[in-house]
Formats: C-alpha cells, sequence, structure tokens
C-alpha cells in the first residue's frame, strides 16, 4: 500500500490538473473521495487511511529538483543533512493577504498540503532556479516598522497581473542564513536570495511582475540584498518616532526582541533601560543604515504621512511604473482601507497615539530618534525637490 502512495503521489506531482483537483478540496472527505477516485483511475489501490491528514513536522526524504509552479517554498527548516526548503501547494493563490505567513497558515491547512509534501536542500533550491517562469522583481520595499509598509504592499498588489510579497518568513530564513553560515557568505548567499525571491515570485495566475516587502530589521542587511538585487529599486519608510513607539508599546514585534535576532545583529547591552528606550535604540539602528544606504541613487526615502499619496506620485514613477487612470483608481481604493484587515477601512490614529504616549515614549523618541528622524525628512525632501 506505500508504494501504491508513493506511486500515486509522483502522479500527482507531475499533473498540475490533477493537482488543481486535489488542491481545490478544503475539506479532507472530499479530498479523500477525490483523490481515491483517481488513484483508482489510474490503476492504483489507495486505502482510505493512507490520505489520512499528517502533521507537517513529520520528516520527508528531500527531493533534487524543484516542485511544479504551483508550489512555493513556506519555510526553511533543520535537518540532520542541513536546511531544507519546505514547498505547499498555493494553486493559482494570489497572495492578498496583508502578509504571506497569513496565507501559509491557510495553505497549508489544506488536505493537500497535508498529504503531500516536497523537500528540497538548500543545494536543489540553488541549482535548480529557473530563468523561465518567474515574475521580475521591480522593487524592494525597506521600513522602520509600524510605518505604513503594508499600506504600501496592498496598494503595489492591487495593481493588474502584481504579486507583493509581504514579509515571507522563507526569504528572512535565507538572510538569516547567508548572514550567519561560512558556506554562504558572499557570491552564494546572493545566489541563495536571488533563488528564493524566484521560487516565492513563480508566475502563477497571470503574475508578470513583483515586489518584495522586507521585514524591518532587514535594513541592517542591506549590503547583503543590495549585493543580491543591485539594480533593483528601492525605498525606506519612516514615520513620527512617538507614533512607532506607542504601537510598539501596545503589541511589541519580534523585531525588537533581540533574542530572536541573529547574535549580536544590534550590538546592544542589556543596560535595564526600559521597553521604550530599547526600541528606540534599535530603530535608530535602522534609521542610521538607512541614512547610509541612501547614497545610493536606486533608494529613496518615503515619510508615513505622506501615504497614501506619495505611492501614486513619488513610488510609483520610481519603481517605473505609470499607472493608467483604471490602475490609479485600484491603487486609490486600497490605499484608503485598513492595510492589515482590507475588508475595514483605514481610521487615522496618529493624533491618538501621540495622545497615549507616555513620559517615557517621549523621552526615548527625543533621545534616540528625533534627530535621525530629521535627517530623514531632509533626505526627503531634497530628492523630492531635484525629481
Amino acid at each position: 500500500m506505500r508504494n501504491a502512495l508513493h506511486a500515486f503521489q509522483r502522479h500527482v506531482m507531475a499533473d498540475p490538473g490533477l493537482q488543481r483537483l486535489l488542491g481545490a478540496c478544503d475539506r479532507p472527505d472530499a479530498f479523500s473521495a477525490r483523490a481515491l477516485a483517481a488513484a483508482a483511475g489510474l490503476g492504483l489501490q489507495l486505502a482510505p487511511e493512507a490520505l489520512v491528514p499528517r502533521p507537517r513536522t513529520m520528516s520527508v526524504a528531500p527531493s533534487p529538483w524543484w516542485p511544479p509552479h504551483e508550489w512555493l517554498p513556506v519555510r526553511i527548516v533543520d535537518s540532520d543533512e542541513g536546511p531544507l526548503v519546505d514547498w505547499a501547494y498555493f494553486g493559482d493563490d494570489p497572495l492578498t493577504d496583508s502578509f504571506f505567513d497569513e496565507t501559509v497558515r491557510r495553505v497549508t491547512a489544506l488536505p493537500i498540503n497535508r498529504v503531500f509534501r516536497h523537500v528540497t536542500s538548500l543545494d536543489a533550491l540553488l541549482d535548480g532556479a529557473p530563468c523561465a517562469d518567474v515574475a521580475p522583481l521591480r522593487g524592494l520595499v525597506y521600513h522602520m516598522s509600524r510605518c505604513g509598509s503594508t499600506l504600501v504592499a496592498q496598494m503595489l498588489g492591487a495593481l493588474p497581473a502584481t504579486l507583493a510579497l509581504s514579509e515571507p518568513g522563507p526569504f528572512d530564513a535565507a538572510v538569516r542564513l547567508a548572514m550567519t553560515r561560512a558556506d554562504l557568505a558572499g557570491p552564494r548567499g546572493s545566489s541563495l536570495l536571488r533563488a528564493m525571491v524566484a521560487a516565492l515570485g513563480r508566475r502563477r495566475g497571470g503574475v508578470t511582475q513583483c515586489f518584495l516587502k522586507l521585514d524591518s530589521w532587514h535594513m541592517l542587511a542591506f549590503p547583503l540584498i543590495q549585493a543580491a538585487f543591485p539594480n533593483v529599486p528601492w525605498v525606506y519608510l519612516f514615520r513620527e518616532p512617538v507614533e512607532v513607539l506607542v504601537s510598539q508599546m501596545r503589541m511589541r514585534g519580534y523585531q525588537t526582541v533581540p533574542a530572536l535576532m541573529p547574535s549580536g545583529l544590534y550590538g546592544l547591552q542589556d543596560d535595564g533601560a526600559g521597553p521604550e528606550d530599547l526600541c528606540a535604540r534599535i530603530f535608530a539602528g535602522f534609521h542610521v543604515a538607512a541614512i547610509r544606504a541612501l547614497a545610493d541613487p536606486r533608494g529613496i526615502a518615503i515619510d508615513y504621512a505622506g501615504l497614501p499619496t506619495a505611492l501614486m506620485d513619488r513610488i510609483a514613477p520610481h519603481f517605473g511604473l505609470s499607472p493608467t487612470p483604471a490602475e490609479r483608481t485600484a491603487l486609490e481604493r486600497a490605499g484608503h482601507r485598513n492595510a492589515k484587515a482590507p475588508a475595514a477601512p483605514f481610521v487615522p490614529d496618529a493624533a491618538r497615539k501621540r495622545q497615549d504616549a507616555s513620559a517615557a515614549t517621549l523621552e526615548a523618541a527625543r533621545r534616540h530618534l528625533r534627530a535621525l528622524h530629521a535627517e530623514l525628512a531632509a533626505v526627503e525632501a531634497a530628492a523630492a525637490s531635484s525629481a
């Protein structure tokens, strides 16, 4: 029976039509019925228990090749053989969730991804990277955190045939590996990042262009990312620091917990300072890295206060976009939605955040971020005046 299941799995991986048939099932009973009928049509006798969903934590043998283009990476996992890339079936899912990992949670719950697995080594990811069937990367979005980057990604994703990757976990994992593993230093690390973007940006559902919204801490990995994508334009989003710190004090992002980041990344000592001061110093590091990187003409700085208008007036042309009237309407519509809850309208919250700021928040912003914010604003103003 195990041989029959393996034979059926090989048929499924070689047949996009069969993948779509099974991938459309979100109920295990419907999936099992379709799978059993399809297997019987191939002359394979499967027992229903062979198709019982299994935990994705179960180990599987790595494959030497990329899966069909309807499959995307969902994570990089450790194994005795080294890091492995775990893939899942996405079909034509447009990835319109606010964050890539929200889509991952949804698709990995599908029966097809609980029964069929595809895992590759890093070598297979690198060696199998296609030069076709990949949407070209047209822009990178760096940001300080809680400053409109999700809005920018949602607006870019509102353009037709456009994929906006929002903080994809597999790319973050690839950046961490490239920064910490000696065997991925230099060109091989750059190749890993390009291969991961190629894997995430596969042409599905008519997609013709791709944008990548990075995680906030990736500004500190700018030289590595720049080496991988030297000709791709990018933006750095920033915001009034008090508003960002208030948001973080309400709900801390993992990027503000040094223990969850690559060792020594922030270079901060535990001096007993409060969380407001710690977060402010972390964001100051992002700003310093951004100001240094903005010597590169491919980068521009954008203040949250200018969004969503700045996307059409500055970001779109910087990324080589010339929206049609219909596309501008789509961008404007997306710009008036709550980026993290797109079904709801956007409600401005800047004034409320400033009102809620504690004395410690105000002092941390003044001490660590106020001058850097002013410098970024000056860089933005100078670029805008010369455009």
